[in-house]
């Protein structure tokens, strides 16, 4: 369920079709967030991306915090990215509990 997720992990383009549903599950998700674009066609479109219904990456949609680069990306470099987001997701949940002792 996305209220019980911290990292959303985007594996495949963008297209027309799907934006809300991005849209939907990324805003179901309690703050703060952390989104990883999987490879290629996350990030850019990648082969796809001059198909008439990509419309490109996802960042073109969510705020993305790590990006993993290949087509297709290797086991350890997907897990890499996680780590990464789940360090940038502590230091978010650190920054937001100093804004609350304000």
């Amino acid at each position: 369920s996305p209220k019980q997720a911290d990292i959303m992990v985007v594996t495949g383009s963008v297209n027309h079709k799907n934006v809300s549903v991005l849209k939907n599950l990324y805003d179901q998700m309690p703050s703060p967030k952390a989104v990883v674009a999987v490879g290629a066609c996350a990030s850019t479109g990648g082969v796809f991306h001059s198909c008439y219904n990509v419309i490109g990456g996802v960042d073109k949609i969510l705020p993305v915090d790590v990006y993993v680069p290949g087509c297709c990306p290797r086991p350890e470099a997907i897990l890499d990215g996680i780590v990464q987001a789940a360090g940038i997701l502590e230091n978010k949940r650190k920054d937001n509990d100093k804004g609350d002792t304000k």
